[in-house]
């Protein structure tokens, strides 16, 4: 990274690189309108308790921010992020049932930009959901997610969803 983008707080070159969705492996496309309770707690029904929310570039509350003190874990595994500049807040929340619980209920009294405006699912080392430009873009799934999980869960906040496919030129 350059001194002036430093200066200026921009992300580097290392925090632009990460884990992310692997395409290449089919993907899934989830549309809908949908909010942040209603999606965690699909979240909740569809995805391994053992997974981690990852919140990118909010503009959280104070109650949000005192709930991301005391829940948020130290990052053990890069999500690539999806904000140049400036360098985006991030926090990583294990998925467990009080967590999803709280942040839902925290969510139904913000508005949606407060808790991210990219928002991830993970396990492990593999990101089970990406959803950069929360509201405004598609949901990817991960493709080794079952039709039947990718139905329910679109279902859940009356989605839709299809195969997604990246042409050879955005390889």
């Amino acid at each position: 990274m350059g001194w002036i983008a430093r200066m200026l707080g921009g992300a580097s070159k290392e925090q632009l690189s990460g884990l992310g969705l692997d395409l290449t492996k089919g993907f899934w496309e989830v549309e809908g309108r949908t909010d942040f309770p209603s999606l965690l707690r699909a979240v909740h029904e569809w995805f391994p308790e053992d997974s981690v929310l990852y919140f990118e570039d909010g503009s959280p509350n104070e109650e949000i921010r005192a709930f991301m003190a005391t829940h948020a874990v130290p990052e053990t595994v890069h999500i690539a992020y999806g904000t140049i500049w400036p360098r985006p807040k991030v926090f990583h929340v294990p998925a467990t049932p009080e967590n999803i619980d709280l942040l839902a209920d925290l969510a139904e009294r913000c508005a949606e930009p407060e808790l991210a405006v990219h928002f991830h699912v993970y396990r492990e080392r593999e990101v089970l959901l990406q959803w950069h430009d929360a509201f405004t873009q598609p949901m990817l799934l991960a493709g080794a997610l079952g039709e039947n999980v990718v139905r329910e869960f679109a279902a859940a906040f009356g989605g839709t969803f299809k195969r997604g496919r990246i042409s050879n030129e955005a390889l």
